[in-house]
């Protein structure tokens, strides 16, 4: 997955669907753009700083993207000095990027409880931030339900304070201070669960805990952590299974069709691939529960739904030729691609399918559910007490 919100992102049957559910609820906040955990203070404190200073922009949004930028500029690696890796922006700078940190962890600030809710529950946006910058001045300002905002209160509290040097224009590092770590270990200790406020997250159960050698998030160290979460947990391992199956069984097809259908010779590379795909995921994907597994997911499109169920059946049954798939398949790529659809038996397909090189499409891999991300952050925090 790239940067950009689903740039180079495969996900031409849905799977990708099942992949936000299960790691919304298990890692709430977090994002595949997020890369260090110091951004979840560096963003409230540019905010602050905004707030304190009380220039007189005519356009907050736009004075705190000009600090954001500039926040970048002191990350960035230089001349040996900065941060060498995890700098949003930091390969481009001083271009501007389309995803700044704020965005990037916008939703992050509001669920770890850095950033408080409106009044009426409901978390802030970047603009409405703006709004309450502004809203000291001559007119009277509204939010978007035309309440005034000055008699709001300002929604970043009991921050920690920003350490000396944030006051300075010198090089700034990602590295938490052990102040910085115990506090954001408490906000991330008190991260619950999305569907029941009495639980932990399993977010908040992994803060301290040493992970960098746990491959998944579904593996045996983090089910003996998760309590009331393991069985969803295991579920979605099994269903990340069932997911890595059938991209190879996409692939496979593909490269099917084009051999078949269009006459062009393809090697077997995705059809040899999806048999030890299947060796090494069908035993975890054939264990899953369907009926529990939409209970966590909920609702999908129907053609999404279908090519799941019929790829676990699949499974289940040990075939080893994926063509009576074809149909299932074709139809949950084409509700989401349209004349992208490469499986599709017209024209467009047969472009599409032109268009496709087994060599440059990856082999299949299960849903990751952003477990390398949430490593990254949690790796800032590891032996907290």
């Amino acid at each position: 997955m790239m940067f950009g919100a689903n740039a180079g992102v495969r996900d031409e049957v849905g799977f990708l669907l099942v992949h936000q559910r299960y790691a919304d609820h298990l890692f709430p906040g977090t994002s595949v753009l997020h890369t260090r955990l110091r951004y979840a203070l560096l963003i409230p404190w540019l905010y602050q700083s905004l707030r304190a200073k009380r220039p007189v922009p005519k356009d907050f949004a736009q004075a705190f993207v000009d600090l954001e930028h500039g926040l970048t500029g002191r990350l960035q690696f230089k001349d040996g000095a900065g941060e060498p890796d995890g700098v949003i922006g930091g390969d481009v700078y001083p271009r501007a990027i389309s995803q700044p940190p704020a965005y990037v962890y916008w939703t992050a600030l509001a669920k770890w409880g850095l950033i408080g809710t409106r009044p009426d529950g409901r978390p802030w946006s970047r603009p409405d931030m703006a709004r309450l910058l502004a809203a000291g001045s001559k007119k009277s300002l509204l939010d978007d339900d035309e309440k005034p905002l000055e008699t709001v209160a300002w929604p970043i509290t009991g921050m920690i304070e920003a350490p000396v040097e944030w006051n300075g224009t010198g090089k700034l590092t990602l590295e938490l201070s052990e102040c910085e770590r115990a506090f954001l270990a408490r906000k991330l200790r008190a991260v619950r669960s999305p569907t029941d406020p009495r639980e932990s997250s399993l977010l908040s159960k992994l803060v301290g805990r040493p992970l960098t050698d746990v491959q998944h998030c579904w593996n045996d160290e983090i089910l003996a952590l998760a309590g009331n979460e393991a069985a969803r947990l295991k579920r979605a391992g099994q269903a990340a299974a069932v997911s890595a199956i059938g991209r190879a069984i996409y692939a496979a097809l593909v490269e099917t069709l084009k051999e078949e259908r269009d006459k062009r010779p393809q090697e077997r590379l995705h059809r040899e691939d999806l048999a030890e795909i299947v060796g090494q995921w069908g035993a975890r994907a054939a264990a899953l529960d369907f009926a529990q597994f939409l209970e966590d997911v909920g609702h999908l499109p129907a053609p999404v739904e279908a090519a799941l169920r019929e790829t676990l059946a699949w499974i289940r049954s040990k075939a080893k030729d994926p063509l009576p798939l074809l149909g299932v398949y074709e139809k949950a790529e084409y509700s989401r691609k349209g004349n992208r659809a490469r499986l599709a038996n017209n024209q467009f397909g047969v472009d599409r399918r032109m268009e496709w090189q087994a060599d440059k499409h990856g082999c299949a891999e299960p849903l990751h559910y952003r477990w390398g991300n949430v490593k990254r952050l949690l790796r800032d925090l590891e032996g907290v007490a």
